[in-house]
């Protein structure tokens, strides 16, 4: 009998043996599968939320995402808009670019950055635009985030 426990136990061991190593090398796979099939989405106010339109420069492209108001209950007051540079090859030293965010076809602001530095500046052309939050330096290029005022 203790013959026969020990040899279950050996032949349940070696196959558990693949699935945990199975299970740790494919970790991120397993993860991102997860986390697809219950419908979880990483909060725009972190990500910046969803790119809602692509400005091609040739050397580079700019990545307008969408203004983030979100809020747990209901929208924020305050709020941001996210633009992306990339890749990091194809940057001028300094970008100067006019952007329209609500697409009324009306240059909302200009935002220039330092692509050497990170430095930003914002010049507003509309009272919904308030300032630069931040610039990040990205894996694949530059990112800024300019905070906005909701419109009533």
């Amino acid at each position: 009998m203790n013959k026969l426990k020990g040899l279950l136990g050996y032949i349940w061991a070696f196959p558990a043996l693949f699935i945990v190593l199975a299970t740790y090398v494919g970790n991120s796979y397993f993860s991102e599968k997860l986390a697809s099939a219950t419908g979880i989405i990483v909060s725009p106010w972190y990500s910046g939320g969803e790119i809602v339109r692509t400005i091609d420069h040739g050397a580079y492209k700019t990545y307008i995402h969408r203004p983030i108001f979100d809020g747990l209950i209901g929208e924020r007051e305050k709020g941001f808009i996210q633009l992306n540079w990339e890749p990091f090859a194809g940057l001028p030293p300094v970008i100067q670019e006019r952007i329209d965010y609500n697409g009324d076809n009306r240059e909302d602001f200009l935002v220039t950055l330092n692509t050497k530095t990170g430095d930003a500046s914002l010049t507003a052309y509309h009272t919904s635009v308030l300032s630069i939050e931040q610039s990040y330096r990205l894996k694949r290029g530059w990112a800024v985030r300019v905070l906005l005022q909701k419109r009533s």
